[in-house]
């Protein structure tokens, strides 16, 4: 097999996002960088969720934010700053847990409907990482 090199990439090259719930941030690695996996930071004020109420098993669609999720997908989130819930949704019950800086969240393939939430007074940062790659429309 070939060694490979390894690819920096710039904060200016990242790809700038504002997401449904009131996230903003950039999704650093990402096709064509990797055809296998994902990774970026959301910023979160206060009140508001880096991505609103989803699940993975569909197209998520709000005004011109639309991503179809590929079969098998997962993803984690890693606050690096703040702190907030994770909720999660069975058979219209709401259940929750709440995080803080250095805490992880795993969403498996076929996770159930879910969002992180900022409720604390500070802003909220989230490193994000996803396998396979999805494809935004925007």
């Amino acid at each position: 097999m070939e060694k490979r090199l390894p690819k920096v990439i710039r904060s200016g090259e990242g790809l700038q996002l504002e997401v449904p719930g009131g996230g903003y941030g950039k999704r650093m690695i990402s096709s064509p960088v990797s055809g296998k996996m994902g990774m970026g930071i959301l910023y979160v004020e206060k009140g508001k969720s880096p991505h609103r109420w989803h699940t993975h098993g569909k197209t998520d669609k709000s005004g011109s934010y639309e991503i179809h999720y590929p079969r098998g997908f997962e993803e984690g989130y890693l606050i690096v700053q703040g702190e907030g819930v994770v909720q999660w949704r069975v058979n219209g019950k709401i259940y929750e847990e709440n995080m803080g800086t250095g805490d992880a969240v795993y969403f498996p393939p076929g996770v159930v409907e879910h969002q992180l939430l900022n409720n604390s007074d500070k802003p909220m940062a989230v490193v994000y990482a996803f396998a396979p790659p999805i494809k935004p429309r925007k």
